[in-house]
């Protein structure tokens, strides 16, 4: 497989005839005016087309989504450059181009500027990219760069895990979000990380990998005590909780959360009955 302009192939001996003849037989396929793909036309060997026929594009909103999160490139792939082109299976918007990188051998815009273009769409992509505990203030970096962050966009952000470290954290911010509260992650209380803060609730979502050496066993326990007499309540749960009793695990957090506001709730069946007699891991 491989990408020729009209230059390319005028240098290779190719003339207008021959050039011609190969696109009706079908061994090249025109992509752009002057841009051409030999072999499988797939939504990737399109993106390369364009990378190397048009001149200062970088890929932006679905495209850029895809390409961050490590997905395989769909159509109708979406660009930015310095003026508008369409094709049947891609568009390229005029942009200036302030926030471009790249993400291996692509040119993209940066994620928060490439939400622009999806912002119903984009929440994989933020919180991968302002994952972990610095990800909050790379984003405030991002939104003071931008300086005019677009609603569409501010209410991605509001919706996102960001500063999130696992799927499962993500799960359990994107559900509690949803239900009106408000979610922080990452959150520093008694010199300790905790992956979860709901007001005055602290919840850690443990992977057994991380959390199953001699080291991990005590300071877990010295975490949950400094903090609990700091005033907080601190709810422990597996991986495993949220992959097989995920209801569950929004309930207990709720609830907490409620108790935390004097709001008396009534207990999550969890809450009552030996973890024994409904844990699917037990």
């Amino acid at each position: 497989m491989g990408v020729w302009t009209t230059a390319m192939l005028r240098e290779s001996g190719v003339g207008k005839r021959a050039l011609a003849k190969k696109v009706a037989e079908g061994t090249l396929h025109r992509i752009h005016r002057g841009i051409f793909v030999e072999g499988k036309v797939d939504a990737a060997a399109v993106a390369r087309a364009l990378v190397v026929g048009l001149v200062r594009i970088a890929f932006t909103g679905k495209t850029a989504s895809e390409i961050f999160l490590g997905k395989r490139l769909t159509f109708p792939l979406e660009a930015e450059g310095p003026r508008t082109i369409a094709g049947p299976s891609f568009k390229v918007t005029r942009s200036r181009l302030r926030a471009v990188s790249r993400h291996g051998a692509w040119p993209v815009i940066e994620p928060l500027w490439a939400a622009r273009k999806v912002p119903r769409g984009c929440d994989s992509m933020l919180e991968q990219h302002y994952r972990g505990k610095e990800g909050p203030q790379r984003l405030e970096r991002d939104k003071r760069r931008m300086r005019r962050v677009p609603a569409g966009v501010q209410a991605a952000i509001r919706r996102c895990a960001i500063g999130a470290d696992s799927p499962p954290e993500v799960s359990v911010s994107r559900r509690l979000k949803r239900t009106g509260l408000k979610v922080a992650h990452n959150q520093s209380i008694a010199g300790y990380r905790f992956d979860l803060r709901i007001g005055r609730v602290l919840v850690e979502i443990d992977g057994f990998t991380h959390h199953s050496d001699h080291r991990s066993f005590v300071k877990d326990r010295l975490k949950a005590n400094a903090a609990t007499l700091a005033g907080f309540t601190v709810l422990r749960f597996t991986a495993d909780c949220v992959r097989y009793h995920f209801d569950e695990v929004i309930a207990q957090i709720i609830c907490a959360v409620e108790q935390k506001r004097r709001l008396n709730p009534r207990l999550p069946f969890s809450a009552l009955s030996p973890a024994w007699h409904w844990h699917a891991c037990l």
